[in-house]
């Protein structure tokens, strides 16, 4: 499948980088959502050098254990890196 290049929802979630507040993206099943962040977390690795991205897919069973916030935030704390 042809992955299409969005480029004004790119615009505009780069531009909110570094903007304090949360970001929602929204929209119905299978309309790109994911692989929207997906380009994003890309997009921030390669051009922010102090970045600190930690990648969760809970369609994978290896984070399964993470449902729980105990779980999760330990998890955060050991793949966070400290001096980013």
């Amino acid at each position: 499948m042809k992955l299409i290049n969005r480029t004004s929802y790119m615009d505009t979630l780069t531009s909110l980088i570094g903007v304090p507040d949360i970001k929602v993206i929204t929209g119905i099943r299978r309309s790109g959502k994911s692989k929207l962040l997906e380009a994003l977390r890309d997009y921030v690795e390669a051009n922010l050098s102090n970045s600190n991205v930690i990648h969760i897919n809970y369609n994978l069973d290896e984070f399964e254990n993470l449902l729980e916030y105990h779980a999760l935030l330990a998890y955060v704390k050991e793949h966070r890196v400290s001096d980013k």
